[in-house]
């Protein structure tokens, strides 16, 4: 843990109230006032708060900020919120909570962070600097809950030091391979005068190959027979995208997507072949295994890749790009490691030409996204076909129950009516799969779900979504359990009148666990069933739109209102408890 702290004494919370009171200006001001300032100075645009009463100079700062304060339902919703805002973006998002109860609510996002190297600040109320160690109501030992789940822990004991301390975080968050830090603001330092002044914001440069790096994996892929490009990780953009299909195309290499991270590489490319982990599709996890070489950009070899570290594991040869020099979370061996960023990794290609093919690839004629002709080996192409008949919406085999809503035929609807530039989230489970499968996304962010497997991410994640991004429409795709678990962030959403439509798959049961039990102890199912309400009456008490489906032939009608409606609305889905899995 790092304390940024003065030879200076403390004052109590009382006496600094007192210092607190008098002019806000730049040469005077409370130090929870500039740590707002700070904020700003970074470009913070947004911050997703529980509010607190450890942290009320801060808030009060923010009552004449620029910045717009986000009030939510629970701290693990801000946390998620924040999360998604810096996934979108790639600055970190910010987050604020009280104390006890509201870190220990939000430490589910500091582990998705960390988890899925997204940067994410969170900034956590503390008791007054004179109660430590007493057992004061609310303590907790931030650094003994926190340090192992985030980057940096943080404690501001001195006034002075607040817009540095700040300024440190966002960096820190930011930078290398991404993750959360936690700053911890106690309630006495907060309300001290300070004459310091904003700082200037760190920097966190592209890291951009030298030009003997970019060849040297060209080397390697004209030497390869079946050479695949895994992609994933954060800080896409469109002309980074583009630009790394083309160079890939021009090499003859397949393009796979890391699990939840298929959003950087547009689905219309012909040489894209599917993502990996959960769900992925048999002939996509068939061409990673028979690859001779992996080539990872922003993302690793993980267990979830690999199903378990039983495929792909051992090509003859892997190259991974990555911002982070100590990789981890990577398994297996590594023959070449170059410390880039994605865009760094573009903008080396660009530089160096390295978009024109360097050998001497035959096959099948194709042309890119951008529109670049080129030529593609035949097993990139057999691939790509089996891959696009995969996710054609299968006919119905006849066996559904009329009682319930056919989600196959559903998502065939999802896909029509949906626009092609809306933004997906969801959360952790089985229903998931029915969304990475038929919707098919074009540009970086589309997608967002927790790497982790958290419940209870896709409702918040839509709120930040359509706060970031407000001229795209965004759909929530849930389960019954994991929308509960956030579901209240509904009303989040109607505070803010945010284009959103969420889709509840209500099959009463936690689906995932489920299959499990019936693998591990067949017939013995516990703790596994859900007694659910009426989710559209949810909706509807919220101030939203609800509509409820138990026909598949009633879905389309319905999700269309949902989507036409001006505000947030949700489509309740009745399905069959037996079908948690798209159909083959």
């Amino acid at each position: 843990m790092t304390r940024i702290t003065s030879t200076a004494d403390s004052s109590p919370a009382a006496s600094a109230q007192d210092s607190a009171a008098g002019s806000d200006t730049p040469a005077s001001r409370s130090a929870g006032h500039l740590i707002v300032a700070q904020l700003e100075a970074e470009g913070v645009e947004r911050i997703y708060c529980v509010p607190g009463e450890s942290y009320l100079n801060v808030l009060d700062g923010l009552h004449d900020s620029a910045i717009r304060t986000i009030t939510c339902r629970q701290e693990a919703g801000a946390g998620f919120m924040a999360l998604a805002e810096g996934r979108m973006t790639g600055r970190p998002g910010i987050a604020m909570v009280t104390r006890g109860p509201g870190a220990a609510n939000v430490m589910i996002a500091a582990h998705t962070a960390y988890q899925d190297a997204t940067p994410l600040v969170i900034f956590a109320g503390l008791i007054p600097t004179d109660h430590r160690g007493r057992e004061a109501f609310q303590e907790f030992d931030l650094a003994g809950w926190f340090g192992t789940t985030v980057k940096k822990t943080l404690i501001l004991d001195h006034p002075d030091e607040a817009a540095a301390l700040v300024a440190d975080a966002m960096h820190t968050a930011a930078s290398g391979r991404p993750g959360p830090v936690i700053v911890g603001l106690p309630e006495d330092p907060q309300l001290i005068t300070t004459q310091a002044d904003t700082v200037t914001p760190r920097p966190v440069p592209e890291v951009v190959p030298i030009a003997a790096q970019i060849a040297s994996v060209a080397e390697a892929v004209a030497k390869a027979r079946r050479p695949v490009l895994i992609v994933g990780g954060e800080r896409w953009d469109e002309q980074s995208s583009r630009t790394v299909a083309d160079w890939a195309a021009g090499l003859g290499m397949g393009i796979i997507a890391d699990f939840r991270a298929y959003d950087g590489i547009d689905h219309d490319e012909p040489h894209y072949l599917g993502a990996l982990g959960f769900g992925s599709a048999p002939l996509t996890r068939k061409a990673f295994d028979e690859a001779d070489l992996h080539v990872y950009l922003g993302c690793q070899r993980t267990d979830v890749s690999t199903n378990s570290y039983s495929i792909g594991c051992s090509p003859e040869h892997t190259i991974v790009i990555s911002p982070d020099p100590d990789l981890h979370a990577h398994f297996g061996p590594v023959d070449e490691q170059i410390i880039a960023t994605t865009r760094g990794f573009a903008q080396a290609l660009t530089s160096t030409d390295a978009t024109t093919s360097t050998d001497a690839t035959t096959g099948t004629e194709a042309t890119t996204a951008s529109g670049t002709e080129t030529n593609l080996p035949d097993w990139v192409t057999e691939t790509r076909q089996r891959f696009q008949q995969w996710r054609e919406i299968p006919a119905p085999t006849g066996d559904e129950d009329p009682a319930y809503v056919d989600m196959d035929t559903a998502f065939g609807e999802v896909r029509r009516l949906l626009p092609d530039d809306a933004i997906i989230t969801y959360g952790a489970g089985n229903y998931s799969g029915w969304a990475s499968r038929y919707l098919p996304v074009h540009s970086f962010p589309s997608v967002l779900g927790p790497r982790n497997g958290a419940m209870g991410f896709g409702m918040p994640a839509a709120v930040a979504a359509a706060l970031v991004c407000p001229d795209r429409p965004v759909l929530a795709v849930a389960g019954d359990g994991c929308f509960l678990m956030n579901g209240q962030e509904f009303a989040t959403a109607v505070a803010h009148d945010l284009n959103i439509t969420v889709i509840i798959n209500d099959n009463s049961v936690y689906g995932t666990i489920v299959g499990h039990q019936e693998r591990d102890y067949p017939g013995r199912p516990e703790g596994t069933g859900l007694k659910n309400p009426d989710f559209a009456a949810y909706a509807n008490a919220f101030g939203g739109a609800g509509f409820s489906v138990t026909r598949t032939a009633d879905f389309g009608a319905a999700f269309e209102a949902a989507l036409a409606h001006p505000g947030p609305a949700l489509v309740h889905v009745r399905t069959d408890p037996a079908i948690r899995f798209t159909r083959s």
